[in-house]
C-alpha cells in the first residue's frame, strides 16, 4: 500500500472523494500533480479498473511527468491507465474510430505552417492578397468557430465587423475542403471531431461513457468551450469527473481558454463538492502575502489565500530605475552579487509581459558575459530546413498532401518555377486530379517553359523512388537515404552566409533523424504515419526552459508551471503590466493581474519587482507610471531599494563573470571529450 501520510487534509479530502464531480482547486505551488498520481494510485488499490481511468492534461510534458509519477505509485498497474494530453486523447479516439469520422486508418495532422500555407492558399482562391491581410489571423478566427463547434463563419452585420470577418467567412470551407482532400485534420479538429462523433452518435458515446469510469482534468482553468463539451459527453450519468485547477492562473483567454469553466464548474456537473489546496510548498511567506495582495482585487474567482509553513523568507524588492537600460543594468548587477554568494546560473529567471521587452536585458547580459537563454524565440518545428525534410516525409506517408508537395517541389532548387506549379496547379483544378496525378502529366499542361515538364518528371520520379524506400521498413536507413541524394546538408549550408548558421541548420536535420531513430528503436513496427502524428503533436509543445542551463528569460505566459529561486519581474508599470489594450487601458484587467500573479509565484526565495521612471519611446523620452499592482502589495511583505545603493563594482562583475565562463569553457571542454 502507498504513503498517504505525507499529503495534508485538503489533499487527503481530494484524493479520497472518489465518486461524482470534484473540484480541486490548486493554488500556485500547492502540490496538484501529487494529488492526481495519488488520486488515481488510490482509484486502483480500490479495485477500479486502470483502464477505466482517464486522465488528461494540457502538455506532454505535463502528461509525462503524471504518467511516471502514477507509475511509481501503483506500479504495472499504473501503466494501463490512460494519460494523455486533450490533443493525443483525441488523436487516440479518431484512430479507433477513424470509419465513422470518415478518415483513412492513418490520416495527417496539418501542423501551423501547414495550416497557414493552406489558409494562404484559400485566400488566393478568394482573390485576398495575403501580403495585405495577415494569413494567421484568419487562422485565429477560423479556429476559433472550429472551438465553438461552428460549421460556418457568419459574417457580422455591416458596421459591426470588419474585413477578417468576410475574409474567413469566405476562407473557411475552402479550407475544411482542403484539408478533407488531404485526408487530414488540424489541430481543433483532434477535439471538435470526436465531440461531433459522439454528439451525434448515442451507441458511440455510451461505448466511451463505459469504457471510462473516471476522468481527471489537470489545468482544468485551461479549457475550452470544446474540450469542456468532450468531458460532459464521456462523463454521462456517472458525472465522476476531478478537475483540478486555479482560476487564479487563467491567462490564456486570448487563445480561447475560458476561466468562466472553472467558476462554474457546479452548473456543468451538478453537486459538485469543492476542495482548496492552500497550503503552498514553493515560495516564502512574503513572496506569498504580495501574491495574495494582488490578486485578491480580482471579483469573479473563487476565495483562496495561499500559505507556507516555511518561514516569511526576505522581503521582496521593489526596485524604481531611472531608464530601461538601468533596468537591465540592475538586474545585471544583481546575479552579479547574488553569483558571488555561491548561487548558480540556473537559479535566475528574468520575467516580463512582452517580448520585446527582452533586448535591454539580454544587451547588459552580453555585456557582462552572463550565459543567458531567451525563450520564445523561432521554434524547432517553424526552422526551414525542419520543415523542408518532414515535407518529404510527410509525401511518403500522404502523397494527398498537397501543402508539403507544393513547398519541396522546388528544394532544392530544380529549375521548376512558381509559374510553372501554378500553371500545374489549374490544371490538377480544372481536371479534378490531386496535384501529384497533375505533376504526372506535366507534359500535357499548356504553358510550361522548355525543359519544366522534363525537370517535373524527374521530381515525380525521385518521390516515387523515395516512397518505394520507405516501404523497406528500416524507416531511419530510407531517411538518411533521402537526405544524402537530396546533399539537403550542402543545400542547408549554402543558405546562409555564416558557418554557425549553417551548422545551425544542420542540427535541424539531424534532429528529426534523431527524433526518427528514437520511434523507430522503441516501436520496431511502427510507421512512418504514427510517428508524424506524433511529431505534429510535439510541435505544439513549448520548449522547456527548465531544461536549459544559464539566466532565463521568458515572457510571464511562457513561465506558468516553472519556478525558480531567484525572479527579475521587468516592466512593473502601466501599460505593460497590465498590458494596455487598442484603447489604452488592459483589455481584460482580470486577466492582467492574474499574470502578475503567476509571475509573483514562480518564485521561491527572492522575488525582485523592477520599473523604469522613463522610457524611450518612438524617439521621445516619457515618464512612466508605476504598475498599479504594485500599489496593491502589502506594506509588511516589501521593501523599496535604491538601486544605486545595491549595484556591484566594475571589480565584482568581471570576478562573477569569469568564474561563470570557465565553468562554460569547462562544460564545452567535458562536452567535446565526450564526442
Amino acid at each position: 500500500m502507498f504513503d498517504l501520510s505525507t499529503l495534508n487534509p485538503p489533499q487527503l479530502e481530494a484524493v479520497k472523494t472518489t465518486e461524482g464531480p470534484l473540484l480541486v482547486l490548486a493554488g500556485a505551488g500547492s502540490g496538484k500533480t501529487r494529488v492526481i498520481a495519488h488520486r488515481i494510485a488510490w482509484l486502483i488499490q480500490r479495485g477500479h479498473d486502470p483502464r477505466a481511468i482517464l486522465a488528461v492534461t494540457f502538455t506532454n510534458k505535463a502528461a509525462t511527468e503524471m504518467r511516471e509519477r502514477v507509475a511509481h505509485l501503483a506500479g504495472h498497474a499504473g501503466t494501463e491507465v490512460r494519460v494523455a494530453t486533450f490533443h493525443a486523447f483525441g488523436l487516440w479516439l479518431l484512430g479507433e474510430e477513424h470509419t465513422a469520422a470518415g478518415l483513412p486508418r492513418r490520416f495527417a495532422i496539418a501542423d501551423a505552417g501547414d495550416q497557414q500555407a493552406l489558409v494562404k492558399r484559400c485566400m488566393r482562391e478568394v482573390k485576398v492578397d495575403d501580403r495585405a491581410f495577415d494569413p494567421r489571423r484568419v487562422l485565429w478566427q477560423i479556429s476559433k468557430a472550429k472551438n465553438a463547434l461552428k460549421k460556418r463563419i457568419a459574417p457580422k452585420p455591416e458596421g459591426q465587423g470588419d474585413d477578417y470577418d468576410l475574409i474567413a467567412a469566405e476562407v473557411f470551407p475552402r479550407y475544411q475542403q482542403a484539408l478533407r482532400a488531404q485526408r487530414a485534420v488540424d489541430f481543433d479538429d483532434l477535439i471538435a471531431r470526436p465531440v461531433e462523433l459522439l454528439k451525434k452518435d448515442p451507441a458511440l458515446r455510451a461505448k466511451y461513457q463505459a469504457r471510462f469510469s473516471h476522468l481527471l482534468v489537470d489545468e482544468y482553468q485551461d479549457t475550452n468551450a470544446c474540450q469542456l463539451e468532450l468531458l460532459k459527453l464521456l462523463a454521462g450519468e456517472r458525472k465522476n469527473v476531478c478537475a483540478v485547477g486555479d482560476d487564479d492562473q487563467a491567462i490564456y483567454g486570448w487563445r480561447g481558454a475560458e476561466v468562466k469553466n472553472i467558476l462554474r464548474f457546479e452548473r456543468h456537473f451538478p453537486g459538485a463538492v469543492e476542495v482548496r489546496l492552500e497550503q503552498n510548498y514553493r515560495s516564502t511567506g512574503h513572496i506569498l502575502a504580495c501574491a495574495n495582495g494582488v490578486i485578491a482585487r480580482n471579483a469573479a474567482r473563487k476565495p483562496k489565500k495561499l500559505w507556507t509553513s516555511a518561514g516569511p523568507g526576505e522581503l521582496v524588492r521593489v526596485v524604481a530605475c531611472e531608464s530601461e537600460e538601468e533596468e537591465a543594468r540592475f538586474v545585471a548587477s544583481e546575479i552579479s552579487r547574488l553569483r558571488g554568494e555561491g548561487r548558480p546560473w540556473g537559479d535566475f529567471a528574468v520575467l516580463y509581459r512582452l517580448n520585446a521587452q527582452s533586448r535591454p536585458v539580454e544587451e547588459a547580459l552580453r555585456e557582462t558575459q552572463m550565459p543567458h537563454q531567451v525563450h520564445g524565440g523561432s521554434a524547432f518545428f517553424d526552422r526551414s530546413e525542419v520543415r523542408d525534410l518532414l515535407a518529404y516525409l510527410k509525401i511518403v506517408a500522404a502523397p494527398d498532401d498537397e501543402t508539403s508537395l507544393a513547398r519541396i517541389v522546388n528544394v532544392p532548387p530544380r529549375g521548376i518555377g512558381d509559374a510553372s506549379v501554378e500553371k500545374v496547379h489549374a490544371h490538377a483544378v480544372a481536371h479534378g486530379l490531386p496535384l501529384l496525378e497533375a505533376l504526372r502529366q506535366a507534359d500535357r499542361v499548356g504553358g510550361l517553359t522548355r525543359g519544366a515538364p522534363e525537370k517535373i518528371a524527374d521530381f515525380v520520379a525521385l518521390v516515387d523512388r523515395t516512397r518505394a524506400a520507405f516501404r523497406g521498413g528500416d524507416l531511419l536507413a530510407a531517411a538518411r537515404r533521402l537526405v544524402e541524394e537530396l546533399d539537403l546538408y550542402a543545400y542547408a549550408r549554402g543558405a546562409v552566409a555564416s558557418a554557425v548558421a549553417g551548422q545551425r541548420k544542420v542540427d535541424g536535420i539531424d534532429g528529426i533523424l534523431r527524433s526518427l531513430e528514437w520511434y523507430q528503436g522503441r516501436n520496431a513496427r511502427g510507421s512512418l504515419a504514427t510517428w508524424l502524428q506524433r511529431l505534429a503533436l510535439d510541435s505544439r509543445e513549448e520548449e522547456d526552459p527548465a531544461a536549459e542551463q544559464g539566466i532565463s528569460l521568458m515572457t510571464l505566459h511562457a513561465s506558468k508551471g516553472l519556478e525558480y529561486p531567484v525572479v527579475f519581474l521587468v516592466g512593473a508599470e502601466e501599460d505593460l503590466l497590465p498590458c494596455a489594450g487598442i484603447q489604452g487601458e488592459a483589455s481584460d484587467l482580470d486577466e492582467e493581474r492574474r499574470l502578475a500573479y503567476v509571475g509573483i509565484t514562480r518564485a521561491r526565495e527572492l522575488l525582485y519587482l523592477t520599473r523604469a521612471t522613463q522610457r524611450l519611446k518612438r524617439g521621445k523620452v516619457l515618464p512612466r507610471t508605476p504598475s498599479r499592482f504594485l500599489e496593491e502589495l502589502p506594506p509588511g511583505a516589501h521593501e523599496k531599494i535604491d538601486p544605486n545603493a545595491m549595484a556591484a563594482t566594475p571589480e565584482e562583475l568581471a570576478v562573477h563573470t569569469s568564474s561563470g565562463m570557465a565553468e562554460l569553457r569547462a562544460r564545452l571542454a567535458a562536452a567535446g571529450g565526450s564526442t
